[in-house]
């Protein structure tokens, strides 16, 4: 038996209806960091993901064992084109790599969110600690206080992160100032003479990139002095 119909071939870069296109690994954890940014960490579950990338919920385990396994893959991904510079020695280098960390974890806040639970043992950090040591030896530097200074740093950068989102990235930088100045304004000077007079100037920029390079900078020159 014949038919009228005649299939009419695909225009390029038209979608096909029927299964859908294999995913990869990388985008089932970008759509996992999408949805945890728009709806909360505590809110990334397997179904939802699997919602977002229209597929089953049991296809999401093709790509990740479990939840620990994303979100360990969701923690790497904030070290993705980080790396330690060995050329610009240990202490600059150091001071570098932190502050490209922090450029990667404002932009995308649940991330640092993620590593303050405890998401730092995975390879992707010891890959960049074993550089840090190696260059660290060469500088004759003890590796009990290298590894001191790396996870200080790391700790620090992390909480700053936190600290200072919620104060400048979701608000405009000139309204924490405002903040700022109407609470000190409503301070006693009698009793904070200290606060209320010289130090008015400074508390306001307590949550700006000076004040996080001034903190990174105590951390890594305080080596020399322990």
């Amino acid at each position: 038996m014949s038919s009228d119909h005649q299939e009419t071939p695909s225009e390029p870069g038209a979608r096909r209806v029927g299964r859908p296109a294999r995913l990869t690994a990388a985008e089932v954890v970008d759509a996992a960091i999408e949805l945890a940014d728009s709806e909360g960490l505590e809110a990334l579950s397997m179904p939802k993901l699997a919602k977002q990338l229209g597929i089953g919920t049991m296809t999401v385990y093709g790509y990740v064992e479990n939840k620990e396994d994303l979100l360990d893959q969701m923690a790497t991904r904030i070290f993705e084109g980080l790396s330690f510079t060995e050329t610009l020695g240990w202490q600059r280098g150091m001071s570098r790599f932190f502050s490209d960390f922090r450029s990667a974890a404002l932009v995308h806040p649940t991330l640092a969110r993620l590593l303050a639970t405890g998401r730092v043992a995975i390879p992707a950090v010891f890959d960049i600690l074993e550089k840090v040591l190696k260059e660290a030896n060469e500088y004759e530097i003890p590796i009990d206080e290298a590894v001191q200074v790396f996870y200080t740093g790391l700790t620090y950068t992390i909480g700053f992160v936190l600290w200072e989102i919620p104060r400048t990235h979701l608000q405009d930088e000139a309204q924490y100032i405002d903040q700022w100045a109407d609470l000190i304004s409503k301070l006693d000077p009698t009793q904070h003479p200290l606060v209320t007079g010289p130090g008015a100037s400074v508390l306001p920029g307590v949550a700006s990139t000076r004040q996080f390079h001034a903190g990174l900078a105590r951390i890594i020159a305080g080596r020399s002095s322990t």
